[in-house]
C-alpha cells in the first residue's frame, strides 16, 4: 500500500494499457528464510486490555492468532511460492471446514519480471444460493523480501477472516449468506513500490474488473452488484493504530465513524490525510463497489515491511476490537439499507 494524491490517480490512469504490453525480463529473486526475533519491539498494548462489546460465547483475536501462526509457519509466501501455495491449501482448507464453498480464480498477467501467475480465492456460503451484498477481503501474499513473514502484512487479516468465516454462520446466519470472501494474490509489488496498473494490487485489480464486466454482460457470477465492501490490512499489531483513506466513500465513513465513537476509539481509529493505494482502490474505481479500507498506520510504524512483522509484533486483542469493528460496520451499512 501507499499514499498518494489526486494528481496521482489521474496520472495512473493513463497506464492501462501495461497488462497488455510485453516486457521480456528475468525472474525475481526469491525470498527465503523463517523471520527474525522481534521480542524488543516496543508494544504499548493498553488495547490489550480493552474488549468493546459484549459477543457472548466468542473470544475474537485468539482463532485469528492461531490462524495467522499457522499461515507465519509455512515461511514466506511471496507469490509462486512453496509457502504461498501451503497458505492458498490452508484457507480452503479452514473455509471448507467452516461451511463455505471456495473458487479459486486464477490468471496470468505481465509484471515488471514478466509474466507471472497469481490466484485469488472466493469463498460463499455452501448452504445458499443468495448472490452477495457484502464484499469482505485481504490479500495473503507477502512481499519479495528475504525472511519477511508479514504477520501484519496480512496474514492476521487473513487470519481475522478465516475466523469470521467461522463466527458468522453460526452467529449470524443471514450476514453470512449475504456475504462473499476474497483472499487478493499480488497485493504486493514484486519491485520496492506499487504503481497503480504497473506493479502491485494484480488480484484487486483481475478481480475488479471481472466484477464489472460480468455485471456489464452475463450476469453468471454477479446477478447484482454487491452493496459495499471492506477490506482488512494490517489489523492486528501491538499498540493498534488504525487508519484510514480520507477518500473512504461517505456511506462507510459514516459508519465508521459511529462505531468508534460508540466505543471511544478515536485515538486508536483514525482517518488518513490522503489517499492510500491499496487492495480497495480498484475495488472504488474499477468496480464502482463502494469500499472501505482498514489499514494500519503503516507509515508510523518501524517494523513496516521489515523482519519485525513477525508473529511477535501480533497481538490477540488488537485482533479482537478490529474484527468487531469490522463487524459493527457490516451491521450498520445492512441497517441503513433496510431504513
Amino acid at each position: 500500500m501507499r499514499i498518494f494524491s489526486p494528481p496521482f490517480i489521474l496520472c495512473s490512469l493513463l497506464c492501462l494499457s501495461i497488462f497488455s504490453c510485453k516486457k521480456s525480463s528475468t525472474l525475481p529473486p526469491k525470498a527465503t528464510g523463517t523471520g527474525a526475533n522481534s521480542s524488543n519491539i516496543e508494544a504499548l498494548n493498553n488495547i490489550d486490555k480493552q474488549v468493546i462489546s459484549p459477543y457472548k460465547n466468542w473470544a475474537f483475536g485468539e482463532k485469528a492468532y492461531l490462524h495467522t501462526k499457522n499461515i507465519l509457519d509455512f515461511g514466506v509466501r511471496p507469490i509462486e511460492s512453496q509457502g504461498h501455495k501451503k497458505t492458498q491449501a490452508y484457507i480452503t482448507s479452514q473455509l471448507v471446514k467452516f461451511g463455505w464453498k471456495v473458487s479459486r480464480q486464477s490468471f496470468k498477467t505481465m509484471t515488471p519480471y514478466g509474466e507471472r501467475s497469481f490466484v485469488n480465492l472466493i469463498a460463499r456460503r455452501a448452504d445458499t444460493t443468495e448472490a452477495p451484498n457484502i464484499i469482505l477481503a485481504a490479500h495473503y501474499d507477502s512481499k519479495l523480501l528475504d525472511d519477511f513473514l508479514a504477520a501484519d502484512d496480512a496474514a492476521s487479516c487473513v487470519g481475522a477472516i478465516i475466523e469470521i468465516a467461522e463466527h458468522l454462520p453460526t452467529h449470524e446466519k443471514t450476514i453470512a449468506q449475504q456475504m462473499e470472501l476474497v483472499f487478493f494474490d499480488g497485493e504486493e509489488a514484486l519491485s520496492p513500490n506499487i504503481e497503480y496498473m504497473k506493479d502491485g494490487l494484480y488480484g484487486s485489480i483481475y478481480y475488479s474488473q471481472y466484477l464489472r464486466n460480468d455485471i456489464a454482460d452475463t450476469r453468471k457470477t454477479y446477478p447484482h452488484k454487491p452493496k459495499f465492501g471492506i477490506l482488512l490490512d494490517m489489523i492486528g499489531h501491538n499498540n493498534l493504530s488504525i487508519n484510514i483513506p480520507s477518500d473512504t466513500p461517505y456511506s462507510l465513513l459514516k459508519s465508521y465513524y459511529s462505531v468508534v465513537e460508540k466505543h471511544k476509539l478515536q485515538e486508536r481509529f483514525t482517518v488518513a490525510n490522503g489517499s492510500i493505494l491499496d487492495d480497495h482502490y480498484p475495488m472504488n474505481v474499477i468496480a464502482e463497489l463502494p469500499t472501505i479500507d482498514i489499514i494500519g498506520n503503516f507509515s508510523a510504524k518501524s517494523w513496516w515491511h521489515t523482519t519485525n512483522d513477525n508473529l511477535d509484533n501480533i497481538s490477540k486483542n488488537s485482533l479482537n476490537v478490529s474484527i468487531q469493528v469490522a463487524l459493527e460496520i457490516i451491521k450498520d451499512q445492512i441497517a441503513k439499507a433496510s431504513k
